[in-house]
């Protein structure tokens, strides 16, 4: 993958807690991930492809607009889902990250993120 995205993408890896950073496509496939952790990315690109769009179709239902970002927090970690381009950035943090870290750094690096797509 672009040295660009796969920078970028480390960048986000470094924040304390996170494990995994990865880009899905909207159909389910993994475009590029950097991860400190054994993780299954055919699962992790079906679920999060599925799990944004239903949170999309929920948006959409009430009228309430373009979704960003989509958090879910577990018992012990979290998943910040964010739309970029045609895809959907995920992160796999521990319950203890600081989500805020994490969302200024996905804000912080969209631009660059979508550069390294293209």
């Amino acid at each position: 993958m672009p040295k660009r995205l796969q920078k970028v993408l480390n960048l986000i890896l470094e924040i304390p807690g996170v494990n995994a950073v990865s880009i899905i496509s909207r159909d389910g496939f993994v475009v590029d991930y950097v991860s400190n952790a054994d993780t299954d990315l055919e699962a992790i690109g079906a679920v999060v492809a599925s799990g944004f769009g239903a949170s999309e179709v929920i948006g959409s239902e009430l009228s309430l607009g373009y979704l960003n970002q989509c958090i879910l927090e577990y018992d012990t970690n979290k998943i910040i889902m964010a739309s970029i381009a045609d895809n959907v950035l995920a992160v796999l943090a521990d319950g203890d990250s600081m989500i805020g870290q994490i969302r200024y750094a996905i804000q912080k690096n969209v631009t660059e993120i979508t550069k390294g797509l293209s």
